[in-house]
């Protein structure tokens, strides 16, 4: 077995601490989203590829399409903007059609944490306050293990 390249190491731990924060604080901190977006841009940059291996044209139409997909949802207030962000870094990393397939992963992910939330609230004899958002940051750091796990 050969060691894990430290690009892939580096957006591992990135993932597990967007995962993470996003869950307990419902937050994506700032210095987690910009930190691994200066140095994928860094990266592009240098080497003329994205971390994940893919070229230009298609980190530009990746960048392109995490915008379509979490700016019209940021307006109608249902995704925060750390969620965006870290749909955009993902699109820095690598190929378009990868930050496709995360946001399909993520949004699935998100609709079985939340029909699972919801049937735990109703059938629950604990009542708390419900939360009005899903931690969707948590979905797309999970789909990019996913993604990265399968290529």
């Amino acid at each position: 077995m050969q060691p894990m390249p430290i690009a892939e190491t580096l957006i591992i731990a990135w993932c597990l601490g967007i995962g993470l924060a996003d869950l307990y604080t419902r937050r994506i901190p700032n210095i987690l989203a910009f930190g691994l977006g200066l140095i994928a841009i860094g990266w592009l940059l240098l080497t003329g590829q994205a971390m994940l291996g893919a070229d230009w044209p298609s980190v530009a139409l990746g960048v392109v399409a995490s915008l379509l997909l979490t700016l019209p949802a940021y307006a109608a207030r249902l995704l925060g903007a750390g969620d965006v962000k870290c749909l955009l870094v993902i699109a820095l990393l690598g190929a378009w059609h990868m930050t496709l397939l995360v946001f399909v992963i993520a949004t699935m992910l998100a609709t079985v944490f939340g029909l699972a939330h919801m049937l735990f609230m109703r059938f629950s004899s604990h009542h708390t306050t419900p939360k009005r958002w899903i931690p969707f940051g948590a979905a797309l750091s999970a789909g990019l293990l996913c993604v990265i796990g399968i290529v």
